[in-house]
């Protein structure tokens, strides 16, 4: 098939699978007028590889002469992740600085256990990697859609998987195992675009010990497969929203759900991992490395818009010359420019992964930017929402101001700086109040991992070692430790 229409797509999604929202069941996703949003969000996806425009960057002839989806490919050198950063950019730039779900987090978890499972097989001689391979095939020939299940419920988080006392299914784990394959139990949270995919791949979120080997499982299954049950999270819109007061939020609904897994069968052939725990943590670790590229990339782009609304709330208040205006705008463009400069720093200084041909970027660079962004998140919309004002909170919906009735008094008392027509203001105000929103306070600090746990890594990263052997030689201790940087160096200052 190779790349399927947007219509396809869609028409892919009536398999009769469970969803609910807002307490009830849905019959069918394509119909209902929330799940739409999700559903017509990831269509872009669909809609982009079929422009000639953007072909070549989206997509590459397979060796049957397919035309198949370049996320879909292994990324083996630097040029590749360049050419990602490229995509992302694109995905992030038409949605609004949220890329299209089809492939876009997915992709890195099939990349981690294309890393991960050679590394299984060679110590249990099994053939996860071969059924890794096949499901790479099978996503690309079908242009599949699918969503990355990496995050457990986790219950007690003082408690590891096996040590759980309310029950044993906080983290998705194998119940049983037959001669064709595994049942499993368990359940995965904040899982993006769920509803709106044709697959689901499975990983563990951290590393296991041996007592936690039933939760070292990896495979990738149907969305629609009997067992599997998807509870969309709460949306930011309801029935009959406007564009004109949820310019973002009408138009992106990431449907971070939950997906119930009750006696689920998963065939041998679809297996990636199956109780060797030693390697849960290297699938864990493996997808935050790849996903990065994709985290920071968007995210660079999400700032692009958010210091366009800033700069444009200013003007539209006439307060864009006022010296603490300035400033702010000043500190939004570094702000913005520091994200996107290191996540390509991360990528122009890769890392070449020893047990495949695949690189992703280099992990220190990408865990600090992802931590810069997340942190001063709450900062940038101190500034925003100071620029724009107390309106944001108060402002009229669009029904008022196109009601002839009340439309007159909010066209007059509404007006900002002028020259500047009071729809454009208000539809400004409506975008500030969408970007800044406290779900998007929470999904910065959280989305691709939380701030401790970039801090977790980016020590663990640390050279510490060539730290110390520069504080050592600036107070002359010499305890008869070598470092290759700094034991040779000349003495200084120099004995002249």
């Amino acid at each position: 098939m190779a790349l399927r229409t947007p219509q396809q797509y869609l028409e892919s999604l009536k398999d009769g699978r469970i969803v609910y929202i807002d307490g009830q069941r849905v019959d069918d996703v394509t119909k209902h007028p929330i799940l739409k949003i999700t559903n017509d969000w990831v269509a872009m996806d669909y809609i982009l590889n079929n422009d000639p425009r953007y072909q070549n960057l989206l997509t590459d002839l397979d060796d049957d002469g397919d035309r198949v989806s370049f996320a879909l490919q292994p990324q083996r050198t630097k040029e590749d992740l360049l050419r990602l950063r490229e995509v992302v950019k694109l995905w992030a730039r038409v949605s609004f600085g949220k890329p299209t779900g089809a492939k876009f987090v997915a992709k890195d978890g099939l990349n981690a256990v294309t890393v991960v499972t050679p590394r299984v097989d060679r110590k249990y001689r099994t053939k996860y990697a071969g059924n890794v391979e096949a499901y790479r095939r099978l996503l690309q020939k079908n242009d599949l859609s699918f969503a990355m299940a990496l995050t457990d419920v986790k219950g007690d988080r003082g408690l590891r998987p096996s040590e759980q006392v309310q029950h044993k299914d906080f983290y998705v784990r194998i119940v049983e195992e037959r001669k064709d394959g595994i049942i499993v139990s368990g359940a995965k949270a904040h899982i993006s675009q769920a509803p709106a995919c044709n697959e689901i791949l499975v990983a563990p979120c951290h590393a296991m010990k041996a007592e936690d080997k039933a939760y070292a499982v990896a495979f990738g299954i149907p969305a629609n497969t009997k067992g599997i049950t998807m509870i969309s999270t709460e949306p930011e819109v309801k029935e009959g929203f406007s564009l004109f007061d949820h310019p973002i939020s009408g138009s992106v609904y990431i449907n971070d759900s939950l997906i119930v897994f009750d006696n689920v069968f998963i065939p041998n052939d679809r297996i990636f991992l199956k109780g060797e725990w030693e390697f849960a943590g290297d699938m864990a670790v493996m997808f935050a490395n790849f996903h990065r590229l994709s985290a920071e990339t968007y995210k660079a782009m999400e700032l692009e818009l958010f210091t366009g609304v800033a700069a444009l709330m200013a003007e539209y208040n006439g307060i864009e010359k006022k010296p603490h205006v300035r400033e702010k705008l000043t500190w939004l463009v570094m702000y913005t420019e520091m994200v996107e400069i290191l996540g390509k720093a991360a990528v122009e200084h890769c890392i070449k992964e020893a047990d495949s041909d695949l690189v992703y970027p280099n992990p220190m660079i990408a865990n600090i930017c992802k931590y810069q962004f997340a942190n001063n998140w709450h900062e940038a919309t101190k500034c925003l929402q100071d620029i724009a004002g107390g309106i944001v909170a108060t402002a009229p919906s669009s029904k008022d101001f196109f009601n002839p009735e009340t439309h007159d008094m909010i066209e007059k008392y509404l007006a900002g700086k002028a020259g500047i027509p009071t729809e454009d203001r208000l539809r400004m105000i409506k975008l500030v109040k969408d970007i800044g929103s406290s779900y998007e306070d929470v999904l910065t600090i959280h989305a691709e991992g939380s701030l401790e746990a970039q801090k977790l890594s980016i020590l663990g990263l640390a050279d510490l070692k060539r730290y110390k052997a520069s504080a050592k030689r600036a107070a002359r201790i010499k305890d008869g430790t070598e470092h290759e940087l700094f034991s040779n160096l000349p003495e200084f200052p120099p004995k002249l």
